[in-house]
């Protein structure tokens, strides 16, 4: 039963968490709907809280150079809050919406926060979401995020002895490659925090746990409450304020009736782009089209004009700066997404001739490991804009690290030194030349596979799978970052052409960041189109770095059509396969 003073004067309520309580433009909000159910129960609420809006949309930077180790840091970019919900929530929250819910936020940096903001508004009820952060991001193991929120719900009630708590637990979410820890560690903390919250209340500042992950339909491989695997959609939101509104019953009697999830849901609204423009820039083509409100990101696709083929790519806002070396005219489509299966229906194709005028790349890209890092030199790029060169961006990706976004660097130098990578890992590696018309296109070097040596290539041989088609196989090196491999007709050993190598898939077939233990046969599978297979020949080298060992020229051999694998008239691509 509701309290004199709330049924007085209402419940106060903060709302301390992160993106999956802050929310994206256009989004209802969990908070909405549990802001909702108060309001069904009949019970008076004000929520309360520094910030009153969801994540803004992305606005257009241009880009920007990349900072030379003797620049100061850069400023991070302002924290924005003043992002609108759906069109359809009630004129009455935009009113009552305040929070203290921030993205990206965790329970770490939270716990030195939350007691000015606990003296500042004097909420009676934190609802808290935090935890995600700390374990998804490997910041935290499940004790130390379990020891942020103790002391997280400590400094609070320091401020505020009376202080009530429903504490939610972390909702798994889809798989990442590569992060097989996380949903054994988000179960690790859920059942930490289910043993100690028992222990943590009190008489006079009782604690709820709400059962966020066992109520939300997301994790493994199912995300249908989600828009992007682990952010709320329409359903996760009604979901997780459920999920609140069910420890509200149950450890505080507060309210009759848990929160109800409608049958149909309503639909994230995604009109598709409008006034889509494409015009000759600098850089190459500048693509701009009218903002879509709610919109997460968009869809871009390009092509060269009347290819069949797209390529495609996500934008963050409503504007894409498309890089280009040549002058051809490139036609492009663009539509709105609200993550996961949400999008728009295509904008219709507009085109544009490119004219860059930025500088080329570098060339002659030499790369090398060292024990922590790696190191890289190149060719200034010659042209008319040589002389204009401001610096180099030198650009790493580690293969072996999900969810991580590539690194640069400036120099101006013509060469780098780069330290700090995880040995074992292998990177790639690029670098791009700036001027003050900005940015060139990049140009990739071989791959680092970081603390390792030269790799050797071993086991290399040739199989006829039938008359077109063939398999070159080798065993795998635990220090190669690659391997490139070659193919030439027999008759060209023994020809003015013998040392000319022409490559599968029209380039040198550079298998970068293939990461195998050591000793696995790899194999590739090739069509060819210019005579017999058992009329060519393969090589292999394994690379790391610049560092890089080739074999001897092998020969596919002859098969009898008795002993073809494949049936003729059998359809065979490139293809790669393990083992």
């Amino acid at each position: 039963m509701e309290s004199s003073r709330d049924q007085q004067h209402g419940m106060k309520v903060m709302v301390v968490g992160d993106s999956i309580s802050h929310g994206r433009e256009g989004d209802w909000t969990w908070r909405y709907r549990i802001w909702e159910w108060f309001n069904e129960q009949d019970i008076p609420v004000s929520f309360v809280g520094p910030y009153g809006g969801t994540v803004p949309a992305d606005e257009y930077e241009p880009p920007r150079p990349p900072p030379l180790a003797s620049e100061p840091d850069r400023p991070p970019p302002p924290f924005r809050t003043d992002g609108g919900y759906a069109a359809g929530v009630a004129p009455e929250f935009l009113d009552n919406s305040s929070h203290f819910a921030a993205n990206g936020r965790q329970a770490c940096q939270t716990k030195g926060l939350v007691a000015e903001q606990i003296a500042a508004y004097q909420p009676d009820f934190c609802f808290v979401e935090l935890g995600f952060n700390d374990l998804g991001w490997g910041k935290a193991s499940p004790s130390d995020t379990l020891a942020s929120m103790k002391e997280l719900v400590d400094r609070a009630r320091s401020v505020k002895p009376d202080l009530k708590f429903a504490i939610a637990n972390v909702p798994h979410r889809t798989e990442i490659p590569g992060r097989e820890d996380l949903p054994l560690n988000t179960d690790i903390y859920n059942a930490l925090l289910a043993r100690w919250i028992p222990g943590w209340s009190s008489p006079e500042s009782p604690i709820g746990l709400v059962r966020f992950c066992e109520n939300y339909s997301c994790g493994g491989t199912n995300s249908e409450a989600a828009y992007d695997g682990l952010h709320p959609n329409a359903l996760g939101e009604y979901q997780l304020a459920q999920a609140f509104s069910r420890t509200l019953i149950s450890a505080f009697f507060i309210g009759r009736r848990e929160l109800a999830i409608p049958e149909d849901i309503p639909p994230r609204p995604l009109p598709t782009p409008s006034n889509i423009k494409a015009v000759s820039g600098l850089c190459g083509i500048v693509v701009t089209w009218d903002a879509v409100y709610g919109a997460f990101a968009y869809d871009l696709r390009k092509r060269t004009a009347n290819l069949p083929s797209w390529d495609s790519c996500r934008v963050a806002c409503n504007r894409y700066d498309s890089q280009h070396t040549d002058r051809w005219t490139w036609e492009y489509q663009v539509r709105a997404s609200g993550g996961g299966r949400v999008k728009s229906p295509w904008s219709s194709v507009v085109s544009a001739v490119a004219n860059p005028q930025t500088a080329q790349p570098p060339s002659s890209i030499v790369t090398h490991a060292t024990p922590t890092g790696l190191t890289v030199s190149w060719t200034p790029p010659d042209g008319p804009f040589a002389g204009d060169i401001d610096r180099y961006g030198v650009i790493t990706f580690d293969y072996n690290q999900p969810g991580v976004f590539p690194s640069v660097i400036g120099v101006r130098a013509e060469q780098a030194e780069i330290n700090g990578l995880v040995p074992g890992h292998c990177y790639a590696v690029a670098v791009e030349t700036w001027t003050s018309i900005g940015r060139g296109p990049p140009a990739t070097a071989r791959s680092v596979m970081v603390g390792r040596g030269k790799p050797s290539i071993r086991g290399v041989h040739a199989v006829a799978i039938d008359e077109r088609v063939a398999e070159i196989r080798w065993l795998t090196h635990p220090d190669a970052a690659g391997y490139r491999i070659w193919c030439r007709l027999k008759d060209s050993a023994s020809s003015e052409a013998s040392n000319q190598e022409f490559s599968i898939c029209s380039q040198d077939c550079q298998l970068d960041g293939l990461v195998l233990g050591p000793d696995e046969e790899f194999a590739l599978r090739y069509t060819f189109y210019d005579g017999p297979s058992w009329d060519h020949q393969f090589a292999v080298a394994a690379f790391n770095g610049s560092d890089m060992s080739r074999s001897e020229w092998v020969d596919v051999p002859r098969i009898e059509p008795g002993d073809m694998c494949l049936k003729k008239g059998d359809s065979v691509h490139i293809n790669i396969r393990y083992g």
